[in-house]
């Protein structure tokens, strides 16, 4: 039986190489015979993008000293793949909300400067593509840190460069972006989302990602309010409208800031991996896929991997089967998006961090379940 491993990484707990190999300890231990498994680890521009292309293609990693989102020095890596000019950034590793304390999270103040430093070390590193995976960043400002690292002015009504931040935003008047077009040249940026959400309003950047940055519900009001004024202001001066575009509302907005002042390409990072790493001409030759996450929801069918994975394989007839740490979508909404079944690997009630710490041992004894019950179905 030929089976595809293709598992997200588990937030917390598991990145996704070792999620493979867990699955695999797991099938291997059960009634299984003649197994033949096939390694494919997924990313969506969350967690562990860098590490799934750069492992999955063969690159190196290169360390860059950045400003962390208070402005702080800190020692970030992007990816360069072998034998190509093409980069691969995380912006969690520069501009993320795990970079500093929850205390003093405050996407009123937190900036993406460091995320724009990671672009022109690749620029000048002789980058002519750059894929960024925008998951996990402390910031509701739009990219405006990333675009004045890199060269953009951002200008109130005095010509004065406005303040990093997602406050500063609110004096936006006139934006500049030659000294950055000048930078990138003809260097294509492709930014990779894990979600679809649009940069204002109810499903907004602010609304739906600022509280989980340390936004209370004034400061989402001020956030939401401030991405609007950059849109406009975008929009009149740069020739783009970036509000409804699907995934603008990235990284707090990161994505419309990129798109609308730099010309960047907006996709989904779960599709254009798969394509990336080759896995869809796999695909076809497999008989299951087993694939999961720390948490299938409805987040999940929103632009995740695990869907990602799920919408090819049904191009193929193969049937894809979940295992995650927190199941909370029903069996109709996975069905939907082409997940035959989903269990919990989670075996009793227990804490998070129980979770956390036995997550390999459950994902494992949850694989060898998984097994037995195919070899059930073979005998």
């Amino acid at each position: 039986m030929r089976i595809a491993i293709a598992p997200n990484a588990f937030r917390g707990s598991l990145t996704a190489q070792r999620a493979v190999e867990c699955i695999a300890e797991g099938l291997r231990r059960s009634r299984l015979e003649n197994l033949d498994l096939l390694a494919m680890p997924l990313a969506d521009g969350g967690d562990g993008t860098l590490d799934t292309i750069i492992d999955g293609l063969g690159g190196e990693r290169i360390a860059v000293t950045v400003k962390n989102p208070l402005g702080q020095p800190v020692e970030a890596t992007y990816g360069w793949l072998k034998g190509e000019t093409t980069a691969v950034i995380e912006m969690a590793r520069a501009s993320g909300v795990e970079l500093i304390p929850r205390a003093a999270r405050n996407p009123m103040i937190t900036t993406s400067w460091g995320t724009g430093e990671l672009i022109r070390a690749a620029v000048e590193h002789g980058a002519q593509r750059i894929y960024i995976g925008m998951g996990g960043s402390a910031t509701v400002e739009g990219g405006a840190g990333c675009l004045q690292a890199l060269g953009v002015r951002l200008l109130d009504d005095n010509g004065q460069d406005i303040p990093t931040g997602g406050a500063g935003l609110a004096q936006l008047a006139h934006i500049e972006v030659a000294p950055a077009e000048k930078l990138l040249g003809k260097t294509q940026i492709v930014l990779l989302s894990d979600v679809t959400n649009p940069l204002i309003g109810e499903r907004g950047a602010a609304r739906i990602f600022g509280p989980q940055k340390g936004a209370d519900p004034a400061m989402v009001e001020q956030l939401d309010a401030n991405l609007s004024r950059f849109a406009d202001v975008i929009r009149r001066e740069v020739g783009r409208e970036v509000v409804d575009l699907a995934g603008s509302g990235a990284a707090g907005g990161f994505g419309a800031g990129i798109v609308g002042c730099l010309g960047a390409e907006l996709s989904p990072g779960g599709a254009t991996i798969i394509k990336l790493l080759g896995y869809d001409r796999q695909l076809p030759s497999v008989d299951l896929i087993v694939t999961g996450e720390g948490k299938l929801d409805a987040q999940t069918v929103g632009g995740k991997a695990v869907q990602s994975i799920a919408e090819v394989a049904r191009q193929f007839n193969v049937p894809v089967v979940a295992l995650a740490g927190m199941l909370d979508a029903d069996p109709d909404t996975l069905h939907a998006i082409g997940i035959s079944a989903a269990w919990s690997i989670v075996p009793r009630v227990c804490t998070l961090d129980e979770a956390i710490t036995h997550a390999g041992e459950w994902l494992t004894n949850a694989a060898q379940h998984l097994g037995n019950v195919l070899a059930l179905g073979l005998s």
